[in-house]
């Protein structure tokens, strides 16, 4: 937590002190970040699963100015809490995954000859689905879904140094919020969770940080 308020300091100053034009980006251009998501509301959720990799993809088009938009997908892991995972226990397994597709809008901003940051924000759905459930009766395979779809929209705020003319790298910080709730049944954690478990708060959405890496590259001449 204290690297992620440093990291938006650090941008806040960058920016404030920005040059008012910054060289010209191609008009065309692919993004791609790779990070690891941290689950940051529902408590439920978070005492469930932990995000292992988070990576996103996406082709954009400079509208005017430094102002774009474009259409990406993303793809997210999570694994099962260690304590589901105990093989003296319940030795469960259960993953869950998060892929998604989504618009994006977002502005760069030069800070220097080399550098700009970047401020967009993605909105889409998402399709979620687990895996190697494992339910404690019979009668109870079925009964839930193991997939289901929802909206989301993930402001998102990166620094980048250009490496070459059409190439830059740097690094991100996102925060994914889901418009549905976590609900236990679909993964069957209300039977295997550890006591208390249906007691945990889980009155809000579910949503993600997350902090990684940036790579933009410009796929048309200025």
């Amino acid at each position: 937590m204290k690297f992620i308020i440093s990291y938006i300091l650090v941008l806040s100053c960058l920016v404030s002190f920005s040059q008012e034009k910054g060289p010209e980006l191609p008009r065309f251009s692919i993004r791609l970040n790779v990070g690891i998501p941290k689950i940051a509301s529902s408590s439920q959720f978070r005492n469930s699963f932990s995000g292992v990799i988070s990576s996103d993809a996406s082709i954009n088009y400079k509208l005017f100015s430094n102002f774009f938009t474009g259409i990406g997908y993303s793809y997210t892991y999570f694994k099962v809490q260690k304590y589901f995972r105990d093989p003296l226990r319940d030795n469960i397994n259960t993953i869950m995954q998060m892929q998604n597709g989504y618009l994006k809008l977002g502005y760069d901003k030069f800070f220097s000859d080399r550098g700009f940051a970047t401020f967009s924000i993605n909105m889409g759905y998402n399709i979620s689905e687990y895996r190697s459930v494992r339910y404690k009766h019979d009668s109870l395979v079925g009964k839930y879904p193991t997939k289901f779809t929802s909206a989301f929209i993930e402001p998102m705020v990166g620094i980048y140094f250009i490496v070459d003319p059409n190439f830059a790298i740097g690094g991100h910080i996102s925060y994914n919020y889901n418009f549905t709730q976590f609900n236990p049944l679909y993964p069957q954690f209300n039977e295997w969770g550890p006591y208390g478990y249906s007691r945990i708060s889980n009155k809000w959405n579910m949503s993600l940080i997350t902090l990684g890496f940036g790579f933009y590259y410009g796929i048309a001449k200025k």
